[in-house]
């Protein structure tokens, strides 16, 4: 027969508060258990320490290319069409380094991001993803692209997603909540905006849970995230996630040009201070990376990781 000693049944009875006994494992309760086995307690890194653990892992396929036009707009391309622009290392830092050149471009007053090829974003590469399987890379991953996108959102300008072809899925689908605006292709049925995260055994990674309470509420946040399904045009207007519908990049350019009207100084000042009201604290993004990193690397994300690279190759 089990046997509780004095002092164990002294601590059941002081966490407790009365006859009802709450169990201790380990000095944990199960909800202290719970948040401790689900949360990073790994090295914690700064965005250059995550940063130069992903640099290791850099090679040369695709690109994030920048386009400047003489009235203040750019276009910015996500380029990696052989896996329908996958984002890997490479992107990431390109990304890093176009927003860094966008806060210094004075006269800039909005920026459209799109991908090659008549296509958004299908995610995080696979192959990047297989190779920094652990809670350790997970966690280096999430530091580094969170900040990337934060200060990305936190441009003083005026930025549109524009989603066609295959549409912007998991990572492609968290790059379009660090932007003003989103639009959609209506070219072809079938383009659409997934947050699939939870098919693959994680959680957004990259800061998309807080911008999308932001865009369309905490209720619909968590609807989007369980069901884990792709979103098409109508749906996704409806919930609020997308701001229009579009047959072309070029008609998407237009859209944009209507919203930075007013002078470039003008629409800087009505950016940072709706950003005043919104900027997610710092302290919420880490501990999201904290609570991402376990679940990357973990036995449902390697089961779900090999299944999707087996369905790439055939």
């Amino acid at each position: 027969m089990f046997k509780l000693s004095r002092r164990s049944i002294g601590v059941l009875m002081r966490l407790s508060g009365g006859p009802n006994l709450t169990w201790v494992e380990n000095g944990r309760t199960p909800k202290e258990k719970y948040l401790h086995d689900f949360t990073y307690h790994g090295q914690e890194l700064s965005v250059t320490e995550a940063k130069n653990v992903l640099f290791q892992h850099l090679d040369n396929n695709g690109s994030v290319d920048l386009e400047k036009d003489a009235n203040g707009m750019a276009k910015i391309r996500l380029n990696n069409p052989r896996f329908k622009n996958a984002v890997n290392v490479k992107m990431m830092l390109d990304l890093d380094e176009i927003t860094e050149k966008l806060s210094q471009w004075t006269d800039c007053k909005g920026a459209i991001i799109y991908g090659a090829d008549g296509n958004f974003c299908s995610g995080g590469d696979l192959k990047v993803a297989k190779k920094m399987n652990n809670a350790f890379y997970g966690y280096a991953m999430s530091v580094y692209v969170g900040h990337i996108l934060d200060k990305f959102k936190k441009l003083p300008i005026i930025t549109v997603a524009y989603i066609d072809g295959a549409g912007a899925i998991g990572g492609g689908a968290e790059i379009t909540t660090a932007c003003d605006y989103r639009l959609i292709c209506n070219a072809v049925d079938t383009t659409a905006i997934g947050f699939v995260h939870s098919r693959m055994g994680i959680v957004p990674a990259w800061g998309a849970t807080g911008r999308l309470t932001s865009i369309i509420g905490t209720r619909k946040t968590l609807k989007i995230l369980l069901e884990s399904r792709m979103l098409g045009a109508a749906e996704a207007m409806e919930l609020g996630l997308v701001d229009g519908v579009v047959a072309t990049l070029m008609d998407a350019e237009a859209w944009l040009s209507r919203k930075v009207k007013p002078d470039v100084n003008i629409i800087r000042t009505i950016k940072r201070t709706v950003q005043c009201y919104e900027n997610l604290q710092e302290t919420t993004r880490m501990l999201e990376s904290k609570i991402f990193a376990p679940l990357w690397g973990g036995p449902v994300n390697q089961t779900a990781i090999e299944r999707h690279m087996k369905h790439k190759n055939k």
